[in-house]
């Protein structure tokens, strides 16, 4: 045991990502099963649980086969993991959706067993939610997975719900709140499946390495070609971070890479940040507007960057991509 544990250790990041993927993984596809030959026999639902969980499952698969071997195109796994989680949000919004034409009545849960499934269902969002922001520059596949893991985090959410109402409900009827909230989760699984489709062309990941050669120098009025280097400033926020091109030149060649700058969180002083955590209920729902709108704001950089480049006489140099 000890070994393992130690052999855990000594990998990547990324290779502890697939190991725990492959893991999950298998179990989560013997409970599915388990759950759909149950399901036959006595409970339809569990049948549904786990033909939506199946969607999830092969949309993970994807990601995992597309970083361990290379028999498909990047294209073409990326398209299936797509395609494979929007059938699961189709079908689990239509799974929810039969509150509206079903009393569904289901036992009393007891307090222990929902405060449980509470706490399980919180760390796996919080886990799914940190999976994302460290694996912002891993990759499409990397992110893909903890995508997914954020949609089941989601899905896990919604069963405490179910349960919490299920506990205080009178009846036992299970309210149409939950319906509501289903087909919302089940919307909000179909978007990340869509953007899952779109990112490898509007995100930097796997593109953030330019490069340019000069072939018209007469309309070149953006770059000192003397200068050595150079910073071309491809999205302002100063709350969180501006968006540069920072790149060397080497005769008529211009090669660098797309970053971010620091954001306001990490300039700031510490007493300003603790300031911002007591006032967290006010600023959250406003950072994150301002991070979606600058979500669409910095969009297709590096094809915005080519342009640019190409109106002052540059052309690209090629490079091979895994994402094209």
């Amino acid at each position: 045991m000890s070994n393992i544990v130690r052999k855990y250790r000594e990998l990547s990041f990324e290779q502890k990502i697939v190991t725990k993927t492959v893991i999950g993984l298998c179990f989560s596809a013997a409970l599915a099963l388990g759950k759909f030959a149950i399901g036959l026999f006595t409970d339809y639902d569990l049948v549904g649980i786990a033909v939506y969980t199946f969607g999830l499952l092969l949309a993970k698969l994807e990601c995992v086969l597309g970083i361990k071997t290379d028999k498909r195109s990047f294209r073409q796994r990326n398209i299936l993991t797509a395609v494979f989680l929007f059938l699961s949000s189709a079908f689990y919004i239509g799974f929810m959706s039969r509150m509206f034409f079903v009393d569904r009545r289901v036992k009393n849960n007891r307090m222990i067993y929902v405060l449980l499934l509470a706490f399980i269902s919180f760390c796996e969002l919080g886990f799914a939610i940190a999976g994302l922001i460290r694996t912002k520059n891993k990759g499409h596949f990397y992110r893909n997975i903890k995508i997914v893991n954020f949609c089941v985090a989601l899905i896990a959410i919604l069963t405490t719900q179910i349960a919490i109402l299920n506990m205080e409900s009178e009846t036992g009827v299970v309210s149409i709140a939950n319906a509501y909230s289903g087909i919302g989760v089940g919307c909000f699984i179909a978007l990340c499946a869509v953007y899952i489709l779109i990112a490898p062309k509007t995100s930097i990941i796997d593109r953030e390495h330019n490069a340019f050669v000069l072939k018209d120098a007469e309309k070149n009025h953006l770059i000192d070609m003397q200068g050595g280097k150079t910073e071309l400033v491809l999205c302002r926020s100063f709350i969180y971070g501006d968006y540069v091109f920072r790149a060397k030149i080497k005769e008529d060649t211009v090669d660098g890479n797309i970053v971010r700058g620091k954001s306001l969180w990490k300039r700031m002083h510490v007493l300003f940040k603790i300031l911002c955590c007591i006032l967290s209920e006010i600023l959250l729902f406003v950072w994150f507007l301002g991070r979606a709108i600058l979500f669409v704001r910095s969009a297709c950089l590096p094809q915005r960057l080519t342009d640019r480049m190409r109106k002052n006489g540059f052309e690209p140099i090629e490079f091979p991509n895994a994402s094209a």
